[in-house]
């Protein structure tokens, strides 16, 4: 395949559901990024007859490595499928950053696959990704309290604002200096703990 054929295929790869993708795909996509934000082709270092060849697929092929735990090896097949679906989409958010984030404006720009793989925006990303992810998993959490809430003990909405933590941990401080006496208050804060939203 030539980088001609690579370039003209970009746009069909990206387009597939990322459980399809790989480190050629993630490379097809930092490309399209390339060239959206500098309005010209990434030119790749050559390779013989397929882009799988070329340092900037092995540089995403690394990536993927570097983002999976250290016993990747030893998990079963349905374990690892679901990791690497998992990295992909994390590559696919890391490479968003760079370009979205990290070198969003100034005078640095992402001009190679290599910074992908310095330690230092690894952990600057790994930081704000795993920010990002726990503030989604608490609003999932809490969307789910309300949800069993209102099937359960839905008598707590007439007592209290119940919208996110600090709603909780208000009905939680009642609910200690009740000495426990608040039953539908007892029915939500110990279905929190369970859920781990406290």
């Amino acid at each position: 395949m030539t980088q001609e054929e690579f370039y003209n295929n970009i746009s069909t790869w990206i387009s597939k559901p990322k459980s399809d993708w790989n480190h050629i795909t993630l490379m097809a996509y930092f490309c399209h990024k390339y060239e959206n934000r500098n309005g010209v082709r990434f030119r790749l270092v050559r390779w013989k007859n397929s882009p799988g060849l070329g340092k900037e697929s092995r540089d995403f092929s690394k990536l993927i490595k570097l983002f999976l735990p250290e016993d990747y090896d030893v998990l079963g097949d349905k374990e690892k499928s679901a990791l690497k679906k998992d990295v992909i989409s994390k590559v696919f958010n890391y490479i968003n950053w760079m370009f979205d984030y990290k070198f969003r404006s100034g005078n640095k720009s992402v001009t190679g696959t290599g910074i992908f793989l310095l330690p230092s925006m690894i952990n600057e990303f790994e930081r704000m990704y795993s920010e990002f992810t726990n503030k989604n998993l608490i609003v999932d959490k809490m969307a789910n309290l309300i949800e069993w809430c209102n099937e359960n003990c839905s008598g707590i909405f007439e007592l209290h604002q119940l919208e996110d933590i600090g709603d909780l941990k208000m009905i939680s401080s009642y609910l200690e200096r009740s000495n426990g006496e608040l039953p539908i208050e007892s029915m939500v804060i110990d279905y929190a703990k369970k859920v781990s939203l406290i």
